[in-house]
This record gives C-alpha cells, structure tokens and sequence, in this order.
C-alpha cells in the first residue's frame, strides 16, 4: 500500500491548518482510539466537541505510559493563536465536569496560570487515526526527544491535527500554527527559534485564519514580512482572491486543484483543492 504521504506530495501545504481559535490541550496518557478524543477513557473528554473557536486534543509525554484513572485530575493548557494572545495557560481540574462551563478561552476565575513549562511542539502521533503519523509522527519526537536540549523536553505528542497526509505534523503550541512535512532539522528550528522565514515552507497555516489568509501569511512570512493577523481581510475580485493585511501590500491568490489522491492511509481517492499564491 502507498502511503498517504507519499501520494499526496504534490499538494500545496499553505492553507491546510484545521480551524481552532482557542486549543485545548489535555494530558491523557496510554494508548488513544482512532477517534482519541470522541472515544477517550476521561468520560468529560468525549463531551468536548471540537469547533472553529476551540480545538480538543489530547497530549502525552513521548514513550509509552500507562493510562490514567479516568477520575484523577486532568491538566489542561489552554492556548490562543494570535499574538497578543496570553502564554499558554495550564489548569489543574479536578472536578471534570467544570469543563463544560469554560468558555473557549479558558476559565476567568485565575484557575489557569501561566505555564513557562507548557508543551512547546505537539507532533501528532495518532498511529490508530493513520499510519503515516504514527510511523513519522513517532520517529521526529523520537529525534528531537533524543537531542540534548534545554527546551526538548518540551515536546509532547497529540491526537489528530487533521492532514494525515502531511505527516509529521505539528503544533507550535502558544502561537497557533501548524506545521507538515517537518524533519528534525526543521523542527529543531521551530523549537529554538519560533517561525522565520526558513521553516514557513512547512507552515500549513495559522490556525484562526481561513484557508486563504493562512496561505497568504506563510507567503509573507517566507518573505521576512511579519503581518498582523489580526486585520486579515479577504476579498473576491473575479476569480482571484486579494488577501490584505494592515501596512502590507496585498497578495493575490487563485484556486488550484489537483490530481485524486487518498486523504489518508487507505482511504478513497479525492481531489485537493488549495490556494495557490500568484504574488503581492
């Protein structure tokens, strides 16, 4: 069997990030479903659908662990994706039905704190969702957890990111952007150093923005230009798409299909669609 990756390499990275205002991060250790999060063993979990305005996924340390009481108390981190967005926030919660009242930012009642330790690259490593990201998934965390590094240590695996395809795949955790395709090499950089212009080859896309802002901003962020998210702003003009951003010249953009190919290991072949940059 081809692997998804392997036939889906054609297909553009910008634009592909899963939509998610705010990101949940739960610790759940042990073994995760193909659903990880609509068939966790934390009863609460399963009763935390994902939306535009908050993403569910679950976060483990690397290697294997037993899992957890399913009553113990759960960390949460909760994390925005814009830049004046607080740090990511961490809250011990014990009694778990309290999730279900937090709004997607998180709670208002100082129960969240800031975390300085908070997981800093969240690889996918959901093996029973597709072989790709628990095959590549799993081998990146084990490169980078392999290196001696002081911020290392922070590399967590996580549940689907959606874009099994473009395994590894990732989340910088705190900034809201998600990242395919990496290597060590790549995410070594992304760990060190944050985005710059070297690595946003792999960025899929800032996680608040549509499709077309996304592709927009790791076109100008390859470039060294830094555009506030914040005042992305998408228009039609006939079959284009201008995207603008404050102080910025526009980029133009234009709809791109492409060959049928699987979206994940073994599944059905299905043409790509994505917004492919004509320039600013």
């Amino acid at each position: 069997m081809t692997r998804c990756r392997e036939s889906a390499r054609a297909e553009p990275l910008a634009g592909t990030a899963p939509a998610a205002r705010w990101w949940w991060l739960i610790e759940v250790p042990g073994p995760w479903g193909r659903r990880a999060v609509e068939e966790c063993h934390v009863p609460v979990v399963r009763q935390l659908p994902s939306t535009p305005e908050r993403r569910v996924v679950l976060v483990r340390r690397p290697g294997r662990h037993p899992a957890t009481d399913p009553q113990a108390p759960l960390r949460v981190w909760i994390c925005g994706s814009l830049p004046h967005d607080p740090p990511p926030r961490v809250a011990v919660v014990d009694q778990h039905a309290d999730l279900l009242d937090w709004p997607a930012s998180g709670p208002t009642d100082g129960l969240a704190r800031p975390d300085p330790q908070a997981p800093l690259l969240a690889v996918c490593t959901n093996s029973s969702r597709d072989l790709c990201c628990g095959l590549d998934g799993r081998a990146l965390v084990g490169a980078l957890t392999s290196a001696v590094t002081s911020s290392n240590d922070r590399v967590w695996e996580c549940s689907h990111l959606g874009g099994h395809r473009f395994a590894p795949t990732a989340l910088l955790v705190g900034d809201g952007l998600v990242y395919g395709r990496l290597d060590a090499a790549v995410a070594q950089s992304l760990i060190d150093s944050g985005p710059t212009p070297s690595t946003a080859g792999h960025l899929r896309g800032r996680s608040c923005l549509p499709p077309a802002a996304q592709a927009a901003e790791a076109w100008l962020l390859a470039q060294g230009a830094h555009p506030d998210p914040l005042t992305a702003d998408c228009e039609n003009v006939g079959d284009r798409l201008q995207v603008t951003f404050a102080d910025m010249p526009p980029v133009w953009l234009a709809p791109e299909t492409g060959t049928p190919r699987p979206a994940s290991c073994g599944g059905e072949a299905e043409t790509w669609s994505a917004w492919r940059v004509l320039g600013g």
